[in-house]
């Protein structure tokens, strides 16, 4: 059998991905994961097949629309929402072209948030089958702590249902776009809101998020089925994706703290990097810089670098493996993305997150409730003395034990293989989501 995964996104929407496809394939499936022209490395080097769309992540971001992406505050979420509908709607025509040839091919689909609602369409209209995958806790909720977008995050309210709907709604409005060019294509009409959410219902469902960090609400259906975070098969250091130059000044001194923003835009990248260096050397502290999409560190020198505490800031130009590198950090400063706060709560580190949009604060508030990290600090109020007083609670030996603690849990988990005993169900045909 025939699966295709929509990795539509970024790296943290096209890992997660990667990891499921190993277990699927070792249940016996031919499974391609459909990712960014960026990504092929990633889905071959772990033994999957590549399904490239017709563009490529770095393209995206050199062109004018994604210029404009970068060049966004990540102070107003308004305007970030309004910018991310730029750019899906910039890439929907190709987008839509290429699912229509990729889901044409498969015996099933399972897609993500930018990619489900147009996925439901091609799919039904083929009869093939057809599972959502969230990365991050977005169904609607009256219970706190499982609401990405709660208003009362410690409380079970009908402010957090009504809010978490609303969020919805604007997620649909956002990603519409792909979805409505296909459905034109196929004679049917566009999609109302309501049209979504019952499309939506009528989709069995996985949460890869696990149940120590994101309890499950009540209210939830059924039909959701929830795992632990998913991560790939790896053994030790994966040499593709790290350089000598690392290795060998994680080797020469302490776990140093670790910076990156990863997909996350920022518009003066080295002011954000001479305030981590400045506040690693108040503290004391080596540092590694992930430059990201941010380019975090291409315009600063070697002799600035050299100011960091202990002597030394490396910057990492390319991507590198957190499941290899956070390990051997003293704690993690990340943009609170779901990938980077799982490998972050698996590696046992303590956190800082700096929120930028999205779910961001939703992982950040979640890892300062656990006791495994700081509070969030926003991205519109990063500066030397926040940072500083951030890393002082990361870095207390309360928090480092809080944070060993629920590693050695979240370690003990398997959510991928989980995810695909409960897909490998699906596809068989032996239940929707069991």
């Amino acid at each position: 059998m025939r699966v295709l995964l929509l990795g539509m996104g970024s790296r943290g929407d096209v890992q997660p991905f990667v990891a499921l496809g190993q277990r699927l394939a070792t249940l016996g499936y031919d499974v391609g994961v459909a990712a960014a022209q960026d990504f092929g490395g990633l889905v071959t080097a772990h033994g999957l097949r590549h399904e490239p769309f017709s563009f490529g992540l770095e393209e995206g971001v050199r062109s004018e629309v994604g210029r404009e992406w970068l060049g966004g505050s990540s102070t107003n979420q308004v305007r970030e929402a309004r910018l991310m509908k730029t750019v899906v709607a910039h890439v929907a025509p190709a987008l839509a072209d290429d699912l229509q040839r990729m889901v044409g091919r498969a015996d099933a689909v399972v897609s993500s948030a930018l990619s489900v609602d147009a996925a439901s369409s091609l799919t039904a209209a083929a009869g093939i089958t057809h599972a959502h995958v969230m990365l991050q806790p977005t169904w609607p909720s009256r219970h706190g702590p499982s609401s990405t977008f709660a208003l009362r995050p410690q409380a079970d309210s009908l402010l957090n249902l009504g809010w978490s709907a609303l969020a919805g709604r604007a997620a649909f409005d956002i990603v519409r776009s792909t979805g409505d060019l296909l459905r034109a294509r196929l004679g049917l009409r566009r999609r109302s809101l309501p049209g979504f959410v019952a499309a939506l219902r009528a989709t069995p469902t996985v949460l890869a998020a696990s149940p120590l960090v994101v309890p499950r609400a009540p209210d939830w259906p059924v039909s959701l089925r929830q795992t632990g975070f998913w991560f790939r098969d790896t053994e030790g250091a994966d040499p593709t994706e790290t350089d000598a130059g690392l290795a060998t000044f994680l080797d020469d001194g302490p776990p140093p703290v670790y910076l990156g923003l990863g997909s996350m835009p920022t518009g003066r990248p080295d002011d954000v990097v001479d305030v981590f260096i400045r506040v690693l050397a108040r503290l004391g502290r080596r540092g590694v810089v992930s430059a990201g999409v941010a380019a975090l560190g291409s315009g600063v020198t070697d002799r600035d670098l050299a100011h960091g505490g202990d002597g030394r800031v490396h910057v990492v130009a390319g991507p590198v493996a957190h499941e290899w590198l956070h390990p051997r950090c003293a704690a993690v400063v990340h943009h609170g993305g779901a990938g980077t706060t799982a490998a972050a709560l698996r590696a046992g580190v303590p956190q800082v997150t700096v929120p930028h949009i999205a779910d961001q604060p939703y992982w950040g508030r979640r890892v300062h409730e656990l006791g495994v990290g700081a509070a969030p600090l926003p991205r519109k109020r990063f500066g030397p003395e926040a940072l500083e007083a951030a890393l002082e609670v990361a870095l207390s030996p309360e928090v480092g034990r809080a944070a060993s603690a629920l590693g050695r849990r979240v370690r003990s988990e398997d959510g991928a293989g989980d995810a695909a005993a409960v897909l490998d169900a699906l596809f068989r045909g032996r239940g929707r989501t069991a």
